[in-house]
């Protein structure tokens, strides 16, 4: 399995690279234009799928949850929390 890090950054620049000059974990990556609203959808799903997490509503209607390096740091929480349950 893909370590999160690895999987988000691959699936975000599946068309467009990341510029070597910027904080990637800073990077907004739906307003920057790497992916779209209908691509989203399909995103999340396999987030989902790949790592057995599942987000709430709330958690997909945070603004953060479009900035790269808070979307790791949640998927790596839910994991670790399945993990432990």
């Amino acid at each position: 399995m893909k370590t999160i890090r690895d999987f988000v950054l691959n699936y975000l620049q599946k068309e467009y690279t990341f510029p070597n000059e910027v904080d990637v974990d800073a990077i907004n990556y739906v307003e920057q234009g790497y992916i779209d609203s209908m691509a989203l959808i399909k995103f999340v799903i396999e987030l989902e799928d790949e790592f057995g997490v599942e987000f709430s509503d709330d958690e997909l209607s945070f603004q953060t949850f479009k900035i790269v390096g808070e979307l790791i740091k949640l998927v790596e929480v839910k994991v670790e929390q399945n993990e432990n349950s």
